[in-house]
């Protein structure tokens, strides 16, 4: 697995790719905020409100309505707390009230964009279905800078969100070089690049694909912040 060199910035695709990757014993770069708190209702269940699951301390970021393959819209929250961890909940708005499918902490702190605020180091997308949570990071002193993706898809039989994917890009700015990574971790598939970033396009000039277990990861098992 593709891990970029480490940084004074703080480098949330090693963050996400190390904690995720917990196998691969020297992803040291993993830096979770604290332990797992849970939701304050068990999850899946309906409540009138959505934030009836927020634990004491956490308060709404903002919200992102889409549509997640069911009959009633869904619903993706951030909030965070203050010393600025933020959580994701997940789930459905019905006429009498919010239906949560899933909670946990995949979503970069409020100060983990380095040089980037906190408005602009996280977005939370719903795409085919899916949620898709898009992590950057600006380092100005070293001229560089992070995204990363994970896709997360609902299980209908384990009832449970599944990280699917990651994918990551680290562009160095001041050199021009680039670096690519995407695991999918349903078919145990992996891919990094390496190369150069010229006019908005990665040309790459080597490129490692290799096989690894499939995984079944679920968003509360996820401690990436």
């Amino acid at each position: 697995m593709l891990l970029l060199r480490e940084s004074t910035a703080r480098r949330i695709t090693c963050a996400v790719l190390g904690s995720v990757l917990g196998w691969w014993a020297h992803s040291a770069l993993a830096e979770a905020g604290g332990p797992f708190v849970p939701a304050a209702l068990p999850i899946p269940a309906m409540a009138a409100r959505a934030d009836s699951f927020a634990p004491v301390g956490f308060v709404l970021e903002r919200e992102i309505s889409g549509d997640l393959g069911g009959k009633f819209p869904g619903l993706a929250q951030i909030y965070h707390n203050t010393e600025g961890r933020r959580a994701l909940l997940i789930g459905t708005r019905h006429p009498d009230g919010f239906h949560a499918t899933g909670w946990g902490f995949v979503l970069p702190c409020r100060a983990c964009g380095a040089d980037l605020s906190a408005a602009d180091n996280v977005d939370v997308k719903i795409r085919d279905h899916g949620i898709v949570v898009i992590d950057r990071s600006e380092s100005e002193e070293e001229d560089l800078s992070t995204r990363a993706e994970l896709t997360l898809r609902y299980d209908d039989h384990a009832k449970q969100w599944r990280l699917i994917s990651v994918s990551q890009f680290a562009q160095f700015r001041r050199t021009g070089r680039a670096e690519q990574s995407f695991v999918d971790y349903a078919k145990g598939l992996t891919r990094d690049a390496v190369g150069r970033y010229e006019g908005n396009v990665f040309f790459a000039e080597s490129v490692h694909a290799s096989a690894i277990e499939p995984r079944l990861l679920s968003l509360d098992e996820l401690l990436l912040y």
